[in-house]
């Protein structure tokens, strides 16, 4: 009983140190891009964060690190988009744990891409974005989009191999 007690707090505390690794990737590794937003590491620490906690654990880290960031980050107006969008990511992301290796590869594949068409749908439909402004995003979400799954998968491939050892 108390084993088990001990593992939950254990996958308890490492949820909120990779709620908090996504927020701080994503409010202090950032790059500036011309048209008001930011290439931003933190989907590389989401797409980690699904393929070590599983989905739901992904979901988490995803939704609330990333919609905090924005908060605090002062792009309050995306933190809903943010956290369903950064969430599903997890989510997808997290489902790849334990799967075959083609499963594996797809699923943080789609958990990006959902990400980058959840933010062109949600911007469409922003009166100070709009159909314009999600065109021209389109690009660098897709580059961040790139970047998350390969660096999210390396890191979890190191992290993987460290773990056997």
């Amino acid at each position: 009983m108390k084993t088990e007690m001990k593992k939950l707090k254990t996958r308890w505390y490492f949820l909120v140190a990779m709620v908090v690794v996504v927020l701080l990737t994503t409010l202090f590794v950032r790059i500036p891009i011309p048209s008001r937003g930011y290439f931003n590491f933190g989907d590389v620490a989401v797409v980690f964060a699904g393929l070590v906690l599983g989905p739901r654990g992904g979901c988490i880290a995803g939704a609330l690190g990333s919609a905090l960031a924005d908060v605090i980050g002062g792009f309050v107006m995306f933190a809903p988009l943010t956290l369903v969008a950064k969430g599903m990511e997890g989510l997808l992301s997290g489902m790849a744990r334990g799967r075959s290796k083609t499963a594996a590869a797809l699923l943080p594949l789609a958990g990006v891409l959902s990400m980058a068409a959840l933010y062109f749908a949600g911007e469409t439909l922003m009166p100070q974005i709009g159909l314009a402004g999600a065109l021209a995003e389109i690009v660098p979400n897709l580059i961040q989009a790139a970047g998350a799954y390969l660096g999210g998968r390396a890191l979890f491939a190191m992290y993987s191999r460290m773990e056997r050892e």
